[in-house]
């Protein structure tokens, strides 16, 4: 076995309570390995990286910064992360945000917790509320949300799909990415193209297949 090289310590959570507690990161056996304890639930061990030259490389983009300014956070001292959603506590400015534009899907995968028959509701906001939720990403400072991914459910089940993505671009989104089960793009390939003069960039392919394996 080899020996433990401390490389820092920081804050992480409980997986029990979800509470803050003190963590460790540290080296061995060429992997990087996280270590908390909390006062409740004891100790937990688990791998952070698994290879420490790759965290090494990945270390060199790590700056540090001024924390995020969220005009839909009021909080002055919210609870980060419990209960801040995107405080300027947070370094890291949204790459990628996930807007679910409706709950309902043309399948029926038992894994899946967010499908509308086992919620019991139907999610869908409608395009003034999507409007204003692009409108906060782009109000992020210092660098606003430049990108964005359709999802759910099956976002082509609604008949306003192509009204959505318009939206995202005339709001200043560049890139608008489409998570999709692909099975109506199948059926219907000018569906496709019809996302892509909307000005829908990419389709992310979400499917797992057909059995637990």
């Amino acid at each position: 076995m080899g020996k433990e090289v401390l490389l820092r310590e920081t804050l992480s959570l409980c997986p029990e309570c979800l509470k803050l507690v003190n963590a460790k990161i540290y080296v061995k056996d060429g992997k990087v390995w996280i270590s908390k304890e909390c006062k409740e639930h004891g100790e937990f061990k688990d791998v952070y990286w698994s290879s420490y030259e790759l965290y090494k490389k990945a270390e060199k983009f790590a700056v540090d910064w001024r924390g995020i300014e969220n005009p839909s956070i009021s909080k002055e001292k919210p609870v980060c992360p419990r209960d801040c959603g995107l405080c300027n506590l947070h370094l890291s400015h949204t790459a990628l945000a996930n807007i679910v534009v409706t709950n309902r899907c043309d399948l029926h995968c038992w894994y899946c917790f967010f499908f509308a028959e086992r919620a019991g509701y139907v999610y869908e906001p409608s395009l003034e509320q999507i409007r204003f939720m692009v409108r906060v990403l782009r109000s992020e400072k210092p660098v606003p949300c430049n990108a964005v991914q359709l999802t759910g459910g099956e976002p082509c089940l609604r008949d306003d799909l192509l009204d959505i993505i318009k939206i995202c671009k005339e709001e200043g989104i560049e890139h608008v990415q489409l998570n999709t089960d692909g099975i109506r793009l199948a059926l219907n390939p000018d569906i496709a193209l019809q996302v892509r003069k909307a000005g829908g960039n990419t389709d992310y392919h979400s499917f797992d297949g057909t059995t637990e394996k």
